[in-house]
């Protein structure tokens, strides 16, 4: 069977190594998809053990040249969705199109749900019905250039809701690029982990679930739970096999933050993620540490957003953000410079001014995205 890993944007590379892992043979890669071929236990591995991923579709027909609704409803009408779909549950039709003549999104969603509906009752006119207190299976219509392709998203909500996260601060990171960011730093999981700025608290609890090779899966619903797509004996053997593997070492990882508050909803998310073990979470000002010679790794959300600071006193830069940015961004600099044997690393989107103030030839970058904003992960060489 074909699926689809839909993914965060700029971690293509890393997606195609989890499929892989998990027994995925690759088919293509492309922007923010990775399209894979394996059997049922493959897609609920993927859903289990995917960090960077959105959702895992399952590939239900494709064809070339679907320039109208005829050849559209002759498609999806080919696939046997009694086998798929349990009774009364509500049909959700999803559309992408890109590049392709059929781009209304309505009118694409109406001939589709049409086409299912009626194989559903074989024609007969009768009218389903769909239990709204149920979740509702997703039917996703991929569209791009004229190629279609009819999806059943097997995961349900997106993969980033792990389900530790009960309470929340100011833009918090999602999940999945938290994740991202501790892969791509390389960290050494018998080395320290500091995380100075963990008012999202997300990267350190990512960093520790990580170590301990926890299943980011944790206590949240799928939707092949409910798809008549596997034996539920075999989702049981693979939630078994998933928490046999965790591992019960030690591990030294730090995450501070000046506010109390930010520290209180950290804990409780790090219980909720059987982590709070493994990090010690600190009230500082990451000033202090200036006063300590740190190694190893270090991987940080620093403030970025106006909106978050507690000063709204114009920068010498205009538009470029307040002083209280521009001294933090100064002091961060200076924590990297004077610390030759720490692997640094910040994600942030004040990458006009940080470039400004920082020697080129010190720093790596990468473009990332913060949900829709432009950001750029810079490593400390």
């Amino acid at each position: 069977m074909k699926y689809i890993l839909s993914t965060i944007a700029w971690v293509e590379k890393l997606a195609k190594k989890e499929v892989e892992k998990q027994g995925g043979k690759i088919v293509e890669t492309r922007d923010r998809m990775i399209e894979f071929e394996g059997d049922s236990k493959t897609m609920i591995r993927v859903n289990l053990w995917s960090r960077v991923g959105n959702r895992v579709y399952q590939v239900l027909a494709e064809w070339k040249n679907i320039d109208n609704f005829d050849r559209l409803y002759y498609l999806v009408s080919s696939i046997d969705f009694k086998k798929l779909l349990k009774d009364n549950y509500p049909i959700l039709v999803k559309v992408k199109s890109i590049n392709s003549k059929l781009d209304s999104t309505p009118a694409i969603q109406k001939i589709t749900k049409k086409a299912i509906i009626d194989k559903l009752t074989d024609k007969s006119w009768e009218k389903v019905f769909e239990d709204r207190d149920l979740e509702k299976f997703e039917i996703m219509v991929l569209l791009i250039d004229d190629k279609v392709k009819i999806l059943l998203n097997t995961t349900w909500e997106a993969l980033h809701k792990r389900g530790y996260r009960t309470d929340t601060w100011d833009a918090p990171i999602k999940e999945s690029l938290a994740a991202a960011l501790v892969l791509l730093s390389n960290w050494r999981f018998k080395e320290s982990f500091y995380d100075v700025f963990c008012g999202s608290w997300t990267i350190a609890i990512e960093a520790a679930m990580i170590a301990k090779n926890i299943a980011p899966w944790l206590d949240r619903y799928f939707a092949f739970e409910n798809l008549k797509l596997v034996d539920k004996k075999i989702i049981d053997e693979e939630y078994k096999l998933a928490e046999s593997k965790i591992f019960d070492w030690d591990y030294n990882i730090i995450a501070s933050d000046i506010d109390e508050e930010v520290l209180a909803k950290a804990k409780q998310n790090a219980i909720n993620a059987w982590v709070d073990d493994l990090i010690k979470f600190e009230k500082k000002d990451f000033r202090e540490y200036f006063k300590e010679k740190l190694s190893w790794t270090l991987v940080s959300n620093p403030p970025y957003w106006e909106r978050l600071m507690p000063s709204s006193q114009p920068s010498p830069l205009g538009e470029k953000g307040p002083k209280v940015l521009d001294e933090l961004y100064k002091n961060i600099d200076k924590l990297f410079k004077q610390n030759k044997n720490l692997n640094g690393w910040i994600i942030t989107s004040y990458f006009e001014w940080f470039d400004k103030i920082v020697k080129k030839d010190f720093y790596k970058k990468r473009k990332l995205y913060n949900g829709w904003e432009k950001c750029y992960f810079y490593k400390k060489i």
